[in-house]
């Protein structure tokens, strides 16, 4: 293909089951109607989800929907199942379901192996790399430089296959050992960058809904939302009777419950020793690494 002056095959990807379909699809495929210009680009737009009528104009892809991590932990598995159909195009962007595109694209973003954009969250704070050395996706602190957020990222077709297959190997193999990783996909995603020629797109292409723009206009908007309510999780006390229940089932909506409530705990445990000890926590990781590395 002439990059040059054909069309781009264009697929964007995204995953939307339980509410999140509602509530975010239409406006994300919308924007993107808007603001990708037909004369460069042929869109196709494939949505994971569980959701059995959709839009003409989109492609549905049938999935689960799962409990909360594993919605987005699993995406690179769900990906891969389908690589055949989806390597037709030729660039694959995906895109989480609560963006919305506010600009047009430039066009020679795509023309990149890999792209990924880095994470807003932390212009100014310590970035949420894996710390844990057992986990598989744990990085050395000289490969920690750009911290992608894991909501958009793509690559052509040799390059987004590499990765997709790379990736759900890589999940799988953790999850036989009951390992998950502190950011789920995105540490994943991460680990993977971390060792590959990835263009990096700035912050602009994942802005979060509501925060000053400091004279960088957007391209896409990251939008609010409640994580709870979108996530399905119920907002009242655990029914702790259930422990001692003989039904298998609530058992086990609740041991789901409290893994969820422990991992995100962890998470902002995380937060706070990396950012508020950073110096100190980089000099232990630097002595951990080369121990290790010398033994």
């Amino acid at each position: 293909m002439n990059h040059t002056t054909s069309k781009l095959n264009l697929g964007i990807i995204t995953i939307a089951t339980g509410r999140y379909y509602d509530e975010f699809i239409p406006t994300l495929k919308d924007s993107i109607d808007q603001y990708f210009d037909a004369s460069q680009f042929q869109v196709q737009f494939y949505c994971f989800t569980d959701i059995l009528q959709v839009r003409g104009d989109i492609i549905r892809i049938p999935i689960a929907h799962l409990a909360w991590p594993f919605s987005t932990l699993m995406r690179f598995y769900w990906i891969q199942q389908h690589l055949d159909s989806l390597l037709k195009n030729d660039f694959l962007l995906y895109m989480d379901a609560d963006m919305k595109v506010v600009q047009a694209m430039p066009r020679e973003i795509f023309l990149h192996d890999l792209i990924a954009v880095q994470h807003p969250g932390y212009l100014r704070a310590s970035p949420a790399f894996e710390v844990d050395r057992q986990e598989s996706s744990y990085l050395a602190p000289q490969l920690r430089k750009t911290y992608y957020q894991g909501c958009f990222w793509g690559g052509n077709t040799q390059s987004f296959g590499q990765l997709i297959q790379s990736l759900a190997a890589q999940v799988e193999q953790d999850l036989k050992k009951a390992a998950i990783p502190i950011w789920h996909d995105e540490s994943y995603l991460n680990f993977y960058m971390a060792t590959r020629n990835c263009h990096s797109l700035p912050p602009t292409y994942a802005w979060p809904q509501g925060d000053d723009f400091a004279g960088n206009q957007p391209y896409v908007l990251h939008l609010e939302k409640s994580h709870n309510q979108i996530r399905q999780i119920d907002g009242e006390f655990l029914n702790t009777q259930s422990i001692l229940s003989a039904d298998a089932n609530l058992q086990l909506e609740l041991y789901k419950k409290l893994y969820l409530i422990s991992h995100e705990k962890c998470q902002r445990l995380e937060a706070r020793l990396v950012q508020k000890n950073y110096w100190w926590h980089k000099l232990r990781e630097y002595l951990a690494f080369y121990k290790k590395k010398f033994k």
